[in-house]
C-alpha cells in the first residue's frame, strides 16, 4: 500500500472506525517465535459494517462475523517465508469487538512486519495488497553460544513515488466541524507494537523498555485529538517521513517512537 505516514493512517482509522491494535513479537534465541496480534474494533463500527454487508444481501446478517478465521489464516503467508498460523480467538470487551491471532515464525530474517499497524484487518476485497519495503521492519540475527544478537532496522516511512506530493490546505470554514466529527472516531484509538525475548535482555539500546519488553511504536489518540493544529499537519500531508512524525510527536503524551532507526537486543 502506498501512502505518506499518518496521511493514509488517517484515511485508514477513519474508514475502519475506532481501532485498537496490540501486537506483540515474540522471540527465541534460535530466531524462531510468534507473533501475536489483539485487533479490536469499536461495537458501533462493527454494527454499521454489518449493515452495510446486509444493504448487498440481507441473508448475510445472521452470519456475520468481520473476523473470519479462514482469512486469519491466509493472512500468515503475507508476514514473510515460514511463517503459519497458530490460532484466534475472540475478545471482547465492553465497547469493543475482536480477535487475537497468533502466528509462528521460523526466522525473524524472513519476516514481514509493518511498523504502523495499517494490515491487521480482514481484507475487505479478495486481492492481497503487497507490503510496501518503505514501512517494513528489517530483522537481523546473530546467534553465538553465549546470547544471541537481534538487530532491528526501523522503516523511514517515506514514499519517494510521493515525495512532491503537495501540501493539503484545509478549510478553516469546516475545519472546526470536521474535527468534531473526527474525534468522535478517534477516540480511544490505540496502536502499539512490542518486541519480547524469550529470554531476559542483556543489553539494549532502546528507549522504551519495559522488564523484558522493547516497545517501538504506541500511539493513543486521545491524545492527538486534544491537539488540533497537530492533528491538522498531520491529516494535510505535511510528514512526509518517520523521522518527521518523531519531531512532530517528540512531546506528545500517549507517544512512544524509537528514536533510533537501529536497535540492538542482546538476550
Amino acid at each position: 500500500m502506498k501512502k505518506i505516514i499518518f496521511g493514509a493512517a488517517v484515511i485508514l482509522f477513519v474508514t475502519t472506525g475506532c481501532l485498537q491494535v496490540d501486537t506483540k513479537v515474540f522471540v527465541n534465541k534460535d530466531g524462531s517465535g510468534i507473533i501475536e496480534e489483539n485487533v479490536l474494533i469499536k461495537n458501533e463500527v462493527l454494527e454499521m459494517m454489518k449493515q452495510f454487508v446486509m444493504a448487498f444481501d440481507s441473508t448475510k446478517a445472521e452470519e456475520f462475523n468481520f473476523f473470519q478465521e479462514e482469512e486469519l489464516i491466509s493472512k500468515a503467508s503475507q508476514y514473510g517465508e515460514g511463517v503459519t498460523f497458530l490460532s484466534s480467538e475472540k475478545l471482547k470487551s465492553e465497547n469493543f469487538e475482536g480477535v487475537r491471532a497468533r502466528y509462528s515464525f521460523q526466522d525473524i530474517s524472513k519476516v514481514n512486519l509493518s511498523l504502523v499497524a495499517d494490515d491487521q484487518l480482514p481484507a475487505l476485497t479478495e486481492e492481497s495488497t503487497p507490503k510496501d519495503e518503505s514501512e517494513l521492519l528489517k530483522f537481523v540475527l546473530d546467534k553465538t553460544s553465549a546470547q544471541t544478537n537481534l538487530k532491528i532496522f526501523l522503516p523511514s516511512m517515506k514514499n519517494e513515488q510521493n515525495e512532491d506530493i503537495a501540501e493539503e490546505d484545509v478549510d478553516d470554514s469546516t475545519s472546526n466541524e470536521n474535527f468534531e466529527k473526527v474525534k468522535e472516531i478517534f477516540a480511544d484509538m490505540k496502536v502499539s507494537l512490542r518486541i519480547i525475548p524469550s529470554e531476559n535482555i542483556k543489553q539494549t539500546n532502546a528507549d522504551f523498555v519495559d522488564d523484558n519488553q522493547v516497545t517501538l511504536i504506541e500511539m493513543n489518540l486521545n491524545s492527538l485529538i486534544n491537539n488540533p493544529d497537530l492533528f491538522k499537519d498531520l491529516s494535510g500531508n505535511k510528514i512526509k517521513s518517520l523521522d518527521e512524525f518523531r519531531k512532530a510527536v517528540k512531546d506528545l503524551e500517549g507517544f512512544k517512537i524509537e528514536s533510533k532507526n537501529e536497535i540492538n537486543i542482546s538476550f
